[in-house]
C-alpha cells in the first residue's frame, strides 16, 4: 500500500493501523504539552514565528505570513505583539529600502530557551510514569522525530 508519503510493501493493514495509531498519539501528546503552557504565555503561532526568526532570521513580515500560512495583516499583528513584548526588532532591509527585516533579540531567545525547558519538565514528569522500557523507546524516536519535523521548503 502505498501513502502520499510513503510505500509499505508487507503488512499493509498493519503499518496503516500504526500510522494512524502515531498520528493520534502525536496529536494527544502535542495538545497535553500545549495545554501545559501557563495563561499569559505565547500561543502556538506566535511561538512559532518567533522560532522561526531564532533559527532562520531576519526574516521579512511576507516570508513569515508565507511560512506560517497566515495572511500579512495577520502577520503584522503578531509581529506587532512581539516587538511590543521586546521578543523581536526591526530593521531597515538593506536590499529594499522599503521593507523591514525581523529578528529575535536575546529576551525572545531567552524566552524560547525557559519554555522548552519548563515544557521538558511537564514532559520529563509525565515520561516519568512509563516502564523503563517505555522509556527508552520513546527516546530513542528523538533523532527520527527532530527530522521528521524540520522546516523543509516542500512543508
Amino acid at each position: 500500500m502505498c501513502y502520499t508519503f510513503i510505500c509499505v510493501d508487507d503488512a499493509a493493514d498493519e503499518h496503516d493501523e500504526d500510522l494512524t495509531r502515531l498520528s493520534a498519539a502525536l496529536e494527544r501528546a502535542a495538545s497535553w504539552i500545549r495545554r501545559a503552557t501557563p495563561p499569559g504565555e505565547l500561543n502556538l503561532l506566535e511561538t512559532s514565528v518567533l522560532s522561526a526568526l531564532a533559527a532562520d532570521g531576519p526574516l521579512r513580515v511576507t516570508d513569515l505570513a508565507a511560512r506560517e500560512r497566515v495572511s500579512q495583516p495577520g502577520m503584522t499583528g503578531i509581529v506587532a505583539r512581539l516587538a511590543g513584548a521586546g521578543l523581536l526588532a526591526k530593521r531597515p532591509d538593506p536590499e529594499d529600502r522599503r521593507a523591514v527585516l525581523l529578528e529575535a533579540t536575546e529576551a525572545g531567545r531567552a524566552y524560547l530557551d525557559a519554555r522548552h525547558a519548563a515544557r521538558a519538565r511537564v514532559f520529563a514528569a509525565r515520561i516519568a510514569t512509563l516502564p523503563p522500557d517505555q522509556r527508552r523507546a520513546l527516546l530513542a524516536t528523538i533523532d527520527a522525530l527532530t527530522a521528521l519535523t524540520a522546516e523543509r521548503d516542500d512543508a
